[in-house]
C-alpha cells in the first residue's frame, strides 16, 4: 500500500496499530486481509472496554451491552471474505427496553395498542428518511466527493431539519411526555446530554428498536472472533508481557519507544486510543476542560445463586435532563441519573451515568447506594442487590486509566453541528500517523467502532491507487 510520505511517496507495507480495543483489531484484520504486515501494541487486555470480568463464580462481559445496525458488521464480514457469522446475533426479547420515566413506563419499541403507538409511528415516520441510508453514514468516508455519502447526508438534513440537537428535534415532534422523555435518554449515546447532542441521536431509538440484539453466548465473543481474524491473517501482538507498551510515539519517523526503552519503527502509525493519550505519547499538550467531556459511568455487576427477576433490559433515565446536565458540565454527582439494568440469568448488571473526573465510586459509595436503591425502588425489587452473592464496579478511574482524561467514555464533547457523520476528529493526522476508535469516531456504540475502521481501511485503500 502506497500513501504519502514528506519527501513524496513510502511503502505502507508495516503497519503499526496502538490499541488492542475493538476498533483497534478490526482495522489490524482488514488491512492484514489487504496483504499488510501489521502489529498491534496493547499496554494492557485486549478488547478496551470490552473483556471479561468474574464475579462470584460467573462471567460478566463489560462494556457494550448492545449490538445495533448489524448490517454495519455483516459489512466487516464481507471485506473480509468471511462467508458465515460467528456472532449467531439473536434479537433482545423487548427490544430497547421499558424505560421507566417520571411520567410513566415506556416500552421501545412502542407495541401496537399501547396508548403512546401513534405518538411513535409519528417519530418513526420523522426518522424514517435516514433508514435506508445510515449504513452509509456508519461505513462511508465523509467526503463531498462521494455521491453516497452526499445521499445520505441529504437524507439525514431532511429528516432532522433546522434542528441541530437532540432536544430541538424531539420538542419539535410534540409527543406525549413520557416518549419524550424515553427518547432523550438516547441521546446519551453520544456521551451528552439531549441540549448537547445532535438531532441524529433523537432519531436513534425509531431506527434500532426492531434490531437490538447480542451474540447468543455474549459480548465477549466479539472479541474472540476479532482476536481469531487476526491470527489468522498473520497480525503480531505486543502486549505489556514482552514491553510492548508504547511510551512515546514519533509521528515524522514512525518509531515507537516502548518499555525498557526497545524502538520499533513502521512505515505507518495508526492510534486506536483515545485522542488525549494519543497527544501524550507525542508529547503534545492534553487540555481536557471537564466541561467538555462526555460522560463516564459507574457499571455495577452482581451476581446471584437464582435467575434474577427482571426483563432484559430496563432503563431508568434522569427526572430533569436539565438538572442532569448541569451535573455533568462541572462534574458534580446529580441528584439521579441515567441507569441502563441489564438482566441475564442469575447475572445483573447496572450501569450508571456519572461525571467524568475520575472520581472513585465503589459500591458502598453513598451516591453509587443512592441510585442503586433508586433502581431497586421503580424496579419493584427493593432489596435485590443485598442477595447477591457477589457485587463488584467499574467506576471513572477505572475508565481513566486507559482512556480519557476523567474516564470520559467517547472523550471530549464537540458541538451538535460537528457531530454524527460530521467527524470531530480528523483520520489523518500526519503523513506517518492515522487514528480511529470511539473518541475519532463517537457514539453508537459497536456499530461506530465497526464503521470507523471501515472507513480508515478504505481511505488508506484509495490513497494506494
Amino acid at each position: 500500500m502506497q500513501g504519502e510520505g514528506e519527501g513524496g511517496c513510502c511503502l505502507y507495507s508495516d503497519v503499526a496499530i496502538i490499541g488492542g480495543g475493538l476498533a483497534g483489531l478490526t482495522l489490524a484484520a482488514l488491512l492484514a486481509q489487504r496483504g499488510q504486515r501489521v502489529a498491534v501494541y496493547e499496554a494492557d487486555r485486549l478488547g478496551g472496554k470490552l473483556r471479561r470480568l468474574e464475579v462470584g463464580g460467573l462471567s460478566f462481559d463489560t462494556g457494550p451491552s448492545l449490538f445495533t445496525f448489524p448490517g454495519v458488521w455483516h459489512r466487516v464480514l464481507a471485506r473480509l471474505h468471511e462467508h458465515s457469522d460467528p456472532l449467531n446475533l439473536r434479537l433482545l426479547p423487548g427490544g430497547l427496553g421499558i424505560h421507566h420515566t417520571p411520567f410513566g413506563p415506556v416500552p421501545l419499541p412502542v407495541p401496537p395498542g399501547h396508548a403512546l403507538y401513534a405518538d411513535w409511528l409519528r417519530v418513526c415516520a420523522a426518522a424514517a428518511p435516514v433508514a435506508p441510508h445510515l449504513e452509509i453514514l456508519l461505513t462511508t468516508p465523509p467526503r463531498l466527493t462521494s455521491a453516497a455519502f452526499l445521499r445520505a447526508s441529504a437524507a439525514l438534513a431532511r429528516a432532522t431539519g433546522p434542528h441541530l440537537t437532540a432536544e430541538g428535534w424531539i420538542r419539535a415532534r410534540r409527543v406525549h411526555p413520557a416518549l419524550a422523555h424515553a427518547l432523550r435518554t438516547h441521546a446519551l449515546n453520544a456521551g451528552l446530554p439531549p441540549a448537547d447532542a445532535p438531532a441524529l441521536y433523537a432519531l436513534l431509538p425509531a431506527l434500532m428498536a426492531e434490531q437490538a440484539c447480542r451474540p447468543a453466548e455474549g459480548m465477549g465473543v466479539l472479541l474472540d472472533t476479532l482476536h481469531r481474524f487476526c491470527a489468522a491473517r498473520g497480525v503480531q501482538f505486543r502486549g505489556a508481557e514482552l514491553s510492548g507498551a508504547v511510551r512515546r510515539l514519533d509521528a515524522a519517523s514512525g518509531t515507537l519507544t516502548l518499555d525498557g526503552g526497545e524502538v520499533a519503527q513502521h512505515d505507518l502509525l495508526i492510534s486506536a486510543i483515545d485522542p488525549a493519550r494519543l497527544a501524550a505519547l507525542r508529547g503534545l499538550p492534553v487540555h481536557s476542560p471537564v466541561a467538555q467531556r462526555t460522560v463516564s459511568g459507574v457499571a455495577v455487576y452482581a451476581a446471584f445463586s437464582q435467575p434474577v427477576p427482571l426483563p432484559a433490559t430496563s432503563i431508568l433515565p434522569p427526572t430533569h435532563f436539565a438538572t442532569f446536565r448541569a451535573a455533568m458540565r462541572v462534574g458534580t454527582l446529580p441528584p439521579d441519573t441515567l441507569a441502563l439494568i441489564h438482566a441475564d440469568g442469575p447475572r445483573l448488571a447496572v450501569l450508571l451515568t456519572a461525571p467524568a473526573t475520575a472520581r472513585p465510586l465503589t459500591p458502598d459509595h453513598s451516591w453509587v447506594r443512592a441510585q442503586l436503591a433508586r433502581v431497586e425502588t421503580a424496579l419493584g425489587v427493593p432489596g435485590l442487590l443485598a442477595s447477591a452473592v457477589a457485587v463488584t464496579a467499574l467506576d471513572p478511574a477505572h475508565y481513566a486509566q486507559g482512556g480519557h482524561p476523567g474516564g470520559a467514555i467517547y472523550g471530549l464533547g464537540f458541538p451538535a453541528w460537528r457531530g454524527g457523520p460530521l467527524h470531530p476528529q480528523p483520520y489523518r493526522l500526519h503523513s506517518r500517523l492515522w487514528q480511529v476508535g470511539t473518541g475519532v469516531h463517537p457514539g453508537g456504540g459497536i456499530p461506530a467502532i465497526l464503521g470507523g475502521a471501515l472507513i480508515v481501511d478504505e481511505l488508506l485503500a484509495d490513497r494506494s491507487k
